[in-house]
Formats: C-alpha cells, structure tokens, sequence
C-alpha cells in the first residue's frame, strides 16, 4: 500500500521534476514571518520523511511572466518550477508573490535594477524586467526581499495546486483511510492538530497576500482513522460528498457514509473555535 500511495502521488504531480523539486530542497523558509492568532493554538505535529520536496505553495511554469498587475508592466521573468505563493485566481490571474534572497548591501538600499539574476534559496529562479524597490526583511540568519505582482492563471503548475492535487489524489484513495493520506500530507507538509478531540486535523494555510493574517485553506478532517471532510477556502468540488457551510466563509464537504450526528458534532465544535480566532 505505501508503494502504492507514492505511485499515485507521483501520477497527480506528474508535472513535477524530481531534479527541479531538488534544488529547493524544504521550501519552509521562503514563507514570510507572518504570525496569526489562529498559528498560535497549540498543535501537535507529526514528523515523518518527506515523499520528494514538500510544496509550499505553488510552482510556476517556464518563463513564467511576473507583471504590475493584470495585463500590467512585466516586472520579472521566472525560471521553472520556482515557487510562489497565490491568491485565489480572479479573471484568470493570480496575485503571487515569491522571496528572493538579497545581499547586506541591498538589504540597507532595497533598489534593484532591471537585468539582475534572482535566486530562491541559492537556485537560480529568473531575472528583473525593470529597476524596482522592494520590502525587505530578515529573520536574523538570511534576508530576502519580497517580489509580488500578477502572473496568469495558465503559468501555474496544476499538480502544484493543492485542491487540484487533493481531488485527483483521491480518485486513486477511495477507502479514505488516514493512513492512506499520509503521502498527500508530507507532500504538501500539512501541520496536524487534534485540538478538536476526538478529531484530527491536517493543514495549511491561506497564502496571505490577500490577509496579512491568513486562515486555513485546506483541511483534512480525520476520526477514528478515517477521513471523514474536507474544508476549504477556496473553490473545490469532490464529487459524491455533502456539502455544508460553516463559519467564517469555510466549507466543508463530508464523505458519503458519515453519520449525521458526527457532522453535526465536527461543525458545532470547529464552527466554535473558528469564531474565537482573531
């Protein structure tokens, strides 16, 4: 069954290279610094070994272009596979943003001029299409300026996309066994939580270019060894399974065969946590 879970994964990420994923390595520090009040409730995280790079956030195709906004001035050109994060799409384009690493000079004058090589955590990751000022920051071990603007729906690598990613992973895992979403879960580094006993959850979060303090965008409901949801923030459709809403703009679709009682008592317990989250 494990062999099997990596043979499926591979299929819905087939578009990822296991040479480019390499040169990331674990993406973790190309998150910003930000810290939520949802961040803050206690979480117990499972470590296990990774199944290739974990994607955090999404990967853009080759030559992907970086503009001022839609239709707008280009302000830079990607290389493959790089990763950026999104917000949800609208019209066709997405508001990303990606953290380049900067030198101590430029961290004291952040201007940086058309025709420089950008890199993302030693890779090579594109170059500059016109001189710019750019926020910086540092975490006191490196320092990085944050590039954001607009590319179009269409250079984003779908297998990269998690809810893309989640539905074809489980047209191949329809048991829904948690083991079984192990893979998934390394793959896209979900964090686990079981503060909501007796039920664990796996997940990640909103890219927070929209919401300097972002929630949840995914996340895998699991109790007594099975998956029993899926909430989201954004668009997704999972065929077979009941629909209900929930506080603050969430969703979540249960799986066939889910006793009333338990979706009540999920919703009731989440739906009072989620409210209390700054």
């Amino acid at each position: 069954m494990k062999n099997f879970c990596y043979l499926a994964l591979a299929m819905v990420l087939f578009a990822c290279h296991s040479d480019k994923r390499s040169r990331f390595g674990n993406e973790t520090d190309t998150e910003t610094s930000t810290t939520t009040t949802a961040k803050k409730k206690p979480a117990s995280k499972k470590v296990a070994a990774s199944v290739g790079a974990a994607i955090i956030g999404e990967r853009v195709s080759p030559g992907t272009v970086i503009r001022s906004g839609p239709k707008g001035d280009v302000i830079a050109t990607l290389a493959d596979y790089i990763p950026v994060h999104c917000a949800p799409a609208k019209d066709g384009w997405h508001a990303v943003s990606v953290d380049i690493d900067i030198t101590a000079a430029e961290y004291t004058k952040p201007l940086f001029r058309k025709g420089r090589k950008l890199k993302v955590n030693g890779a090579d990751a594109g170059v500059l299409e016109k001189d710019i000022r750019l926020p910086v920051a540092t975490n006191g071990e490196r320092m990085w300026a944050n590039l954001s603007g607009y590319t179009e729906k269409k250079n984003i690598r779908g297998g990269t996309v998690i809810e893309t990613a989640l539905v074809n992973y489980l047209r191949e895992h329809k048991e829904h066994r948690e083991e079984d979403m192990q893979a998934f879960i390394r793959n896209f580094k979900l964090e686990e939580d079981k503060t909501l006993r007796p039920y664990t959850l796996y997940f990640n979060y909103e890219s927070g270019i929209d919401d300097p303090s972002p929630l949840y965008r995914i996340v895998l409901v699991c109790q007594g060894k099975q998956l029993i949801g899926v909430i989201h923030s954004r668009p997704l459709q999972l065929p077979g399974a009941t629909t209900r809403r929930l506080q603050r703009n969430f969703t979540i679709h249960y799986f066939n065969g889910i006793e009333k009682s338990l979706q009540e008592d999920f919703a009731g317990k989440f739906n009072k946590f989620i409210v209390s989250v700054d």
